[in-house]
């Protein structure tokens, strides 16, 4: 008789644990809702509180490298040495797509390309041939191998190549700058 005394216990000892093993797990959209509130709260600090400190860093970053250096005592200090650290207006070229040599297709590339002009002028001029400087910065661009575009310092051969050719474009005597923001093989 004691035998049968014990099996009716032991029913209600694991009824009572799966009762509270149901009150302690959460119901199966609690997560989902909180990943998806986090992300929503994530996003909203992101733009309220990070961006603007970020887009104000940025500003005094960018002021600081247009304001002269605070240890220089010469007035024209600047004008000596060409005026190295202002920045004159930028001709861009953005998302320009090719397919490397011997990919057959099947890889790219893509660029943009940014020119340092001295002036708007400068500039203007750059604009009335970006036609032209489309297919030689392409033409360019075609004939690297995947090979040679893996290699470190591509993109400083490359600049150098560029700001060659468009220079003798736009027909000045001052080596015009290039810089290349987007460079992205696929």
């Amino acid at each position: 008789m004691s035998e049968t005394a014990n099996p009716p216990a032991a029913p209600a000892a694991t009824g009572d644990s799966a009762e509270s093993l149901a009150k302690k797990t959460p119901p199966k959209m609690l997560l989902p809702l909180v990943v998806a509130l986090m992300t929503v709260a994530g996003g909203v600090v992101g733009v309220l509180v990070i961006a603007p400190k970020l887009v104000a860093h940025r500003a005094s970053v960018q002021a600081g490298l247009e304001a002269p250096e605070p240890g220089s005592t010469e007035a024209g200090e600047g004008e000596a040495k060409g005026l190295e650290g202002e920045k004159g207006p930028m001709f861009k070229i953005d998302n320009l797509i090719v397919n490397p040599a011997g990919s057959q297709g099947s890889r790219f590339l893509m660029v943009s390309v940014a020119v340092e002009t001295p002036d708007a002028k400068m500039e203007e001029n750059l604009r009335r041939k970006e036609a032209q400087i489309r297919d030689v910065v392409i033409s360019l661009l075609e004939k690297q191998t995947m090979d040679r575009l893996s290699v470190a310092g591509i993109r400083d051969s490359l600049k150098a190549q560029l700001g060659d050719t468009i220079t003798a474009i736009a027909g000045t005597k001052t080596k015009l700058k290039v810089f290349l923001p987007q460079f992205v093989i696929q």
